[in-house]
């Protein structure tokens, strides 16, 4: 490590008076009338169900259990970052670094940890072990605020590279990215190509090409737009008024719950008893993550940026030369919208690309075994 990024060891624990406080807060939450089937959002039986939870929680044992991370506070140009990392396992592991989006952390990827670092200990070879690193964006969890009015996902691709190269010397790594982070990888790749080796993306998402368009493309506008329609008020109302719904988010547990919970039903892949495939535990730590931060509105600030800076959205037809796979992972309740592998290549320089029917909008949280394969299987050409 160098000094110039100021890596400093840190302890993520949440003081227990937050806790006691956000216990006292549920135990007389107030909900409105809620349907059981969830067709207008949030069901009411789980939802009523979570909170229970939630206020059942053990103070004394949180977080999530982390045994195996190290974690880092990292100063880079005066904007101080959370950092977990854990080491990798076998004769050469490869540096990779994992950024989630929202309404995620680095908890969704505790459960597929081991099978990353150890893949000789989980029936793998230690010829595909990496060294992960986990950053958290400003505005999340244990990072802090960013600038009024956030950052592009290229300047916190800058903040990745800083922390990767001149914080942890890593010359060369590879990166994954979902959600938001499959927006922050490829500006990172982009303009970084001789330090990243390669990037994998999980059903990510690009701006539609100009017209004309292809059948393919045609029905994924339609996809997005119909998507957009019935899903995506959440993220209209980050992108235009995020201030006014974090108050409401922030003083109310009950509140963050829901707004949080409705898109881990809706985007994961159920288990087979019906219910999301993302581990409850995983759900209780990461609300209480963002409830005990105080984080929620500022977690929404990347899609505030987006909107209000459209000149940094990736060109089209100008791919950088990183090798880039992308992994389409299905069976959310409700279906996002398939990127068609024609318009991904005008913006990737797509080398490998696979289909899921299970994984959801989390699969590194739901389906592990398959995200750790498929992470193993789109960098070995890298690792050679």
């Amino acid at each position: 490590m160098t000094s110039e990024l100021n890596l400093q060891p840190m302890t993520v624990d949440i003081d227990p008076l937050v806790i006691d406080d956000l216990q006292e807060r549920l135990s007389r939450r107030r909900l409105s009338r809620l349907d059981d089937d969830g067709e207008r959002g949030i069901s009411g039986p789980w939802l009523e169900e979570l909170l229970e939870d939630w206020k059942g929680l053990d103070g004394t044992t949180f977080p999530h259990s982390t045994s195996g991370l190290t974690h880092l506070s990292a100063d880079i140009d005066g904007q101080r970052v959370h950092l977990a990392m854990a080491e990798g396992r076998g004769p050469n592991p490869t540096p990779l670094l994992l950024c989630n989006g929202w309404p995620s952390s680095f908890y969704e990827y505790l459960d597929v940890l081991p099978l990353l670092t150890d893949p000789a200990a989980h029936g793998g070879t230690a010829q595909d072990a990496f060294t992960v690193v986990i950053p958290t964006m400003p505005g999340f969890g244990f990072s802090a605020p960013p600038p009024p009015g956030g950052l592009t996902a290229a300047q916190i691709g800058e903040m990745w590279h800083a922390l990767m190269t001149e914080g942890l010397g890593f010359d060369l790594f590879v990166a994954h990215g979902s959600d938001l982070g499959a927006g922050v990888v490829p500006q990172l790749a982009r303009a970084h190509p001789r330090s990243v080796a390669g990037i994998h993306l999980a059903s990510p998402a690009v701006p539609l090409s100009p017209r004309p368009w292809s059948p393919a493309v045609e029905r994924y506008a339609k996809d997005v737009e119909r998507w957009a329609a019935e899903e995506g008020s959440y993220a209209h109302q980050h992108a235009t008024k995020p201030d006014t719904i974090g108050v409401a988010l922030q003083d109310s547990p009950a509140g963050l719950a829901a707004w949080i919970g409705e898109k881990f039903v809706a985007w994961s892949s159920p288990d087979p008893d019906g219910r999301p495939a993302f581990p409850r535990d995983l759900l209780l730590a990461t609300l209480t993550l963002y409830w005990a931060t105080g984080t929620i509105a500022t977690s929404m600030l990347p899609y505030w940026k987006y909107r209000h800076t459209p000149s940094a959205a990736l060109p089209i037809d100008d791919p950088s030369s990183v090798p880039t796979s992308v992994s389409l992972f299905g069976g959310e309740r409700v279906p996002f919208p398939r990127l068609p592998r024609e318009l991904a290549e005008r913006y990737f320089s797509v080398t490998s690309w696979d289909e899921h029917e299970t994984g959801g909008h989390f699969p590194a949280a739901a389906t592990p075994e398959l995200f750790a394969e498929t992470l193993r299987l789109a960098f070995r050409e890298t690792r050679r």
